[in-house]
């Protein structure tokens, strides 16, 4: 069974209330034999567009209220600390040399976690085992990532290194369009991305597959 999905948003809900949704029905009925429609055509919902923005933590005081005290708090760049940077140096990871490959589902090796940052998507995948990551960080690249979910080849994409937790996180910009609200996306949280990346097929070194 194929399924259709249409998606309209307007400033007008005029244009996209009962008056669509009864045409889109019109229509289906009068092309596709056994047409049906999952919902009873109505009027259209609200939508909030997300709308990120920085404010100087001068601007805003922050106070802490607990045990009848009231305590300010300061924002930390105002307390004369050394600024404290990601990752100024590389990871230095040894490439994982092997012969001897078979193909696996992706998950089988390797645990993802996913969801929604605002308009974009995190997509966090580790290793359990030093060998594993080894593999993985040179495996998973931005591109490689883009080959195994070829929808995703549109966005622009970071990756983030963090090897003391044998991870990788990819921030994938874009992919929500405007925020959750107002997402046209069947999982509008990206809670599912994690999961589509486990579910392919990559080749990877034996030797990773017994450690299992």
């Amino acid at each position: 069974m194929a399924s259709l999905r249409i998606n309209v948003t307007s400033k007008d809900p005029n244009k996209v209330g009962r008056i669509f949704t009864a045409k889109v029905v019109e229509l289906g009925l009068a092309n596709y034999p056994g047409f049906f429609g999952k919902t009873i055509p109505g009027s259209g919902a609200p939508f909030i567009l997300y709308w990120p923005a920085l404010i100087q933590s001068k601007h805003v005081k922050e106070t802490l209220h607990m045990d009848e005290k009231t305590v300010p708090i300061i924002p930390t760049n105002q307390l004369g600390l050394d600024q404290v940077s990601y990752q100024t140096e590389q990871p230095t990871i040894p490439q994982l040399v092997s012969k001897d490959y078979k193909q696996i589902h992706f998950g089988r090796i390797y645990g993802t976690r996913s969801g929604d940052k605002g308009g974009c998507a995190n997509l966090g995948v580790w290793a359990k085992t030093d060998r594993a990551f080894e593999f993985l960080y040179h495996f998973l690249t931005v591109d490689r990532l883009k080959q195994l979910l070829p929808d995703m080849a549109q966005f622009p994409i970071d990756r983030y290194e963090l090897a003391n937790i044998k991870s990788l996180n990819f921030y994938v910009h874009g992919i929500l369009q405007d925020g959750v609200s107002s997402s046209t996306r069947m999982d509008a949280q990206a809670k599912s991305l994690g999961e589509y990346l486990r579910a392919k097929l990559i080749d990877v070194p034996v030797e990773i597959i017994e450690e299992l």
